[in-house]
C-alpha cells in the first residue's frame, strides 16, 4: 500500500465518535407530525402545481416549500439532527401518497431519503455539517461511479461526469460515485460528499416523463473532497459503518434506497384507477356496438378489475419487502443473500404490476386519454419512464434472484 495515499479508517477498527444522546429541538420542528397524513394533505397543492412543474422540469418555489413545512423533506434525517429517522416502510407510504399528486414531488422525497440514509453514515462531525443548522437539508446523488478519485493534500481529488441525478436543483449536497485504487490495488467503488456550488450542472433533463424531477447531469472537475466524507460501497454494503452511530437503526444497503422510488410508481398507477373508476361513474360512454357505458362493459369491468388487483400486488409486494427490510434493521443484522435477492425482486416485480396497471386501465379511457394535458397522458408518459431506472429493472432482479435460487454464482458486488 502506498503509505502516502490518504485513507478513511476502517470503521470496523474505530471507536464511535462522541455525539450527543438527544438532539435540541428546535422551534417550530415538525418530527413529530404523522408523515403519512401530512403527505395526504398535500396532493390537492402538488396537484395544481404539476403544469408548472412540468414546464419548468423541476419542482416550484410552493412545491417545495410546502414538502419542507410538512416535515417530508427530513423523513431519512437522523433524529438526533430533528429528523423523523423514518423507516422503509414510512417512507414507501409517504411516496405513494404524494405520488398521486405529483410524481416528481414523490420522487424527489424518495431520493431525498436515500440520500439521507447513505450520507447519515458518515461520521457525526460531517453529519452535523450537513443537519446540525438545517434537517431539512436534503441530500441527493447516484452511485453510478461515473467519476474517478485520486489521491491529493485534501483527501481526494474527484473528476467526471455523472448524468440524470433528480433533485440536483433543490439538493445543497451531492453524492457521486467514483472508483479509486484500493488496498490491494483493485479499483473500489466508493461514495463522495460533495457541496453542490462545487459542481457544474448541465441541463439536459428534456425527457418525456418525470419531466419535473430536474434529473440534470453533474461535473465536477478537479474536486477536493476530505476523505471523511467519503463511504466505501462495499463498507457500506456489509454494515461495516453501523458502530458509528449506536442506536441508530442500521440500513440495509442498497436495498433501503428504492422501495421510496417504486412507490411513487405504485401512487402513479392508484390515481390513474381512481381516474378511469370515476370517469365511468359519471357515465363515460362506450364506442363499443354492444353497450352504451363503460361501467355496463364485461370487456372493461374485467380490465379494471385486472388493473386493480395488480395495483394491491404491487402494494403487498413493497410493503412486505420494505416491512421486512425494517425488521433486519431493527435486528442489526444484514439479510442473507437469498432474502436480499426476493426482496430486490419483490421492488422490480411491484414498479412492473404497476406499470402494467397503467397500461390496462389507458386501454379502458382511451386514445383520447393520451391527449396532450391529459392527467392519465402524464401518468403514462411518467410511469413508463420511472419503471426503467436502472436501478429498478425486472430483468437484472429475475437473473439475481433466479441464480440464487437454484444455486447458481453470483459475481461479487457491494450492489448484489
Amino acid at each position: 500500500m502506498d503509505t502516502a495515499r490518504p485513507t478513511t479508517a476502517h470503521p470496523a477498527t474505530t471507536h464511535p465518535t462522541a455525539e450527543p444522546p438527544t438532539a435540541v429541538r428546535r422551534p417550530g420542528a415538525p418530527k413529530d407530525l404523522d408523515p403519512v397524513a401530512a403527505a395526504r394533505s398535500l396532493v390537492p397543492l402538488l396537484t395544481d402545481q404539476v403544469p408548472r412543474t412540468e414546464e419548468r422540469r423541476r419542482l416550484t418555489d410552493t412545491s417545495l416549500t410546502a414538502l419542507r413545512r410538512a416535515g417530508l423533506l427530513r423523513l431519512g434525517t437522523p433524529r438526533r439532527f430533528d429528523g423523523h429517522g423514518a423507516g422503509v416502510l414510512t417512507a414507501v407510504d409517504v411516496c405513494e401518497e404524494l405520488a398521486r399528486g405529483c410524481s416528481a414531488a414523490s420522487w424527489f422525497v424518495g431520493i431525498a431519503y436515500g440520500g439521507a440514509l447513505f450520507a447519515s453514515q458518515l461520521d457525526h462531525p460531517e453529519r452535523a455539517t450537513l443537519w446540525q443548522d438545517d434537517p431539512d437539508a436534503v441530500v441527493c446523488g447516484t452511485a453510478n461511479p461515473s467519476g474517478t478519485a485520486r489521491p491529493s493534500a485534501a483527501g481526494w481529488t474527484l473528476n467526471g461526469r455523472w448524468p440524470w441525478i433528480s433533485g440536483i436543483h433543490h439538493a445543497p449536497w451531492t453524492l457521486l460515485g467514483f472508483t479509486r485504487d484500493g488496498s490491494d490495488g483493485e479499483p473500489e467503488r466508493g461514495m463522495a460528499l460533495v457541496p453542490t456550488h462545487a459542481l457544474t450542472v448541465e441541463d439536459v433533463w428534456h425527457i418525456a416523463g418525470m419531466r419535473g424531477t430536474g434529473s440534470d447531469t453533474a461535473h465536477a472537475e478537479e474536486v477536493d473532497v476530505p476523505a471523511s466524507r467519503t463511504l466505501s460501497l462495499t463498507a457500506l454494503a456489509e454494515g461495516a459503518y453501523r458502530r458509528r452511530h449506536p442506536g441508530e437503526p442500521p440500513v440495509t444497503f442498497h436495498l433501503s434506497i428504492n422501495p421510496p422510488l417504486v412507490a411513487t410508481g405504485v401512487g402513479i398507477a392508484a390515481a390513474t384507477l381512481e381516474k378511469v373508476l370515476g370517469a365511468a361513474a359519471r357515465g363515460r360512454r362506450t364506442p363499443s356496438p354492444l353497450h352504451h357505458l363503460i361501467a355496463e362493459s364485461p370487456a372493461h369491468q374485467l380490465n379494471v378489475a385486472h388493473a386493480a388487483v395488480l395495483i394491491d400486488t404491487a402494494r403487498l409486494h413493497l410493503r412486505r419487502a420494505a416491512g421486512e427490510m425494517d425488521a433486519h434493521a431493527r435486528a442489526g443484522h444484514r439479510p442473507e443473500l437469498a432474502d436480499r435477492a426476493r426482496l430486490r425482486m419483490d421492488a422490480a416485480h411491484a414498479m412492473r404490476c404497476a406499470r402494467q396497471a397503467v397500461s390496462l386501465l389507458l386501454d379502458t379511457a382511451g386514445a383520447g386519454s393520451l391527449a396532450d394535458g391529459s392527467d392519465l397522458q402524464r401518468a403514462w408518459r411518467d410511469i413508463e419512464t420511472a419503471s426503467r431506472h436502472a436501478a429498478l429493472g425486472v430483468q437484472s432482479a429475475q437473473e439475481i434472484y433466479g441464480r440464487t435460487l437454484l444455486g447458481a454464482p453470483l459475481p461479487p458486488s457491494p450492489l448484489i
